[in-house]
């Protein structure tokens, strides 16, 4: 197998552009020895890959993310304007946040929780994104099922993006506008109702034949809620969830745990590429319904729903701005408005996870997919029947958790 060079990641990724950033990561002129590039991983929207720099005197590595190559499979999904999405998240989003925390005259900073960007080209053709790999730092990457400590981190994270989007919103109403109005909605929108809809009905589906398992739908009142909500337009339900809340913030809009990375002390949030702008409770319930292992009961439930608000008032007041702008009753108020986005938007990642794999997007789909217009999702995301007593659990802690706190 040839080496892997630059040029095979993107033509605007250049050795030149590595050195400036080898030399920003370990603040001296040493110069490059030499290159090693390897594979780390892919999805849908690009691929990964670890570059290892030796200099004269010091080493370094960085994570290159890089749109794929298949052409079909770009037009299916479409992966160039989610990997634009992450491209402005660091670009834009990142730098004017830490810019407004620095000027409140805060002690903690956003850019402590997202990677390094060091570089980016985006054109749709040839992106790619330049970010320090974090694993230098001692941070791991985190399973499936977190545990209550990497959860209880996680939910800081967010209560960090969360809190010093909304101190922007109260201290630079243009400048916080002008960044959500370039943050449209990519994800559930009507205009890609035909992609999706199907989908997560297939997706409930899967979730109900579960449920049924435990739950008797003659009698059950978790059965019945969950069913309600799964036969009104969940589509619909999940496009207009996302568009009218009166607090706003910037969202991880992917928040489960295999896009966070932990270290001892706390958590780093990676993968920007469905970065919304949304109330709160869409990260908050998707995140804490997908760790449900966490937190299986209403108490547990709120417990965690409390530690989040703990943070997030910690990380407005750092900006000096008064937790009354998002009381605990105006969050607790959100859950009931926008609560069952995180169990709709999960209902989906649940049987995802039952399946026997994701697909490899480095194979050639133009040619596996000969004659095909769109690649249909459930050929991308195999779905796959809840089939152990752990995800059927979860499943049920979940809606009942949900229906506990009346927030289905």
């Amino acid at each position: 197998m040839a080496q892997l060079t630059l040029q095979d990641i993107s033509i605007h990724l250049t050795e030149d552009v590595v050195q400036r950033a080898f030399q920003l990561r370990i603040g001296t002129e040493d110069t490059i020895q030499s290159l090693q590039l390897s594979p780390t991983g892919a999805g849908l929207i690009g691929a990964v890959y670890r570059i290892k720099v030796k200099g004269k005197d010091h080493s370094a590595n960085f994570i290159a993310k890089t749109l794929v190559r298949d052409r079909l499979l770009r037009k299916s999904l479409p992966s160039e304007i989610f990997f634009q999405r992450e491209i402005f998240f660091y670009s834009k989003v990142v730098p004017t946040l830490e810019k407004v925390q620095k000027s409140s005259g805060a002690t903690e900073t956003i850019q402590s929780v997202v990677p390094i960007c060091y570089a980016y080209h985006c054109d749709g053709i040839s992106d790619y994104i330049l970010l320090e790999d974090i694993t230098e730092r001692n941070y791991s990457s985190v399973s499936v099922h977190p545990t209550v400590c990497e959860c209880n981190k996680i939910l800081r994270t967010l209560a960090h993006l969360h809190a010093v989007s909304m101190g922007m919103r109260i201290k630079k109403p243009e400048e916080f506008t002008k960044l959500k109005n370039s943050l449209i909605e990519l994800y559930y929108t009507e205009d890609r109702r035909q992609l999706y809809a199907n989908y997560l009905k297939r997706a409930l589906d899967l979730d109900l034949k579960a449920l049924k398992k435990i739950e008797d739908p003659s009698n059950s009142i978790y059965y019945k809620k969950f069913f309600e909500i799964a036969s009104n337009d969940p589509y619909g339900q999940l496009v207009d969830l996302l568009c009218n809340s009166d607090h706003m913030v910037f969202n991880h809009g992917d928040a489960w745990s295999l896009n966070f990375l932990c270290s001892k002390d706390q958590a780093i949030a990676i993968d920007f590429q469905l970065v919304r702008c949304t109330s709160p409770v869409a990260d908050l319930t998707y995140f804490l319904l997908l760790s449900i292992n966490s937190c299986p009961t209403k108490d547990k439930f709120i417990e965690a729903i409390r530690l989040y608000y703990d943070h997030f008032v910690y990380y407005l007041r750092d900006m000096g701005v008064d937790e009354k702008v998002f009381s605990w009753d105006d969050l607790n108020s959100e859950l009931k408005k926008y609560g069952k986005f995180g169990l709709l938007a999960a209902s989906t990642s649940i049987p995802l996870l039952g399946s026997s794999g994701w697909c490899n997007v480095l194979e050639n789909f133009e040619e596996k997919y000969a004659g095909v217009e769109i690649i249909p999702l459930e050929k991308l995301w195999p779905l796959g029947p809840l089939s152990t007593v752990h995800q059927i659990t979860n499943l049920m802690n979940a809606v009942r958790v949900m229906v506990d706190l009346e927030l289905i």
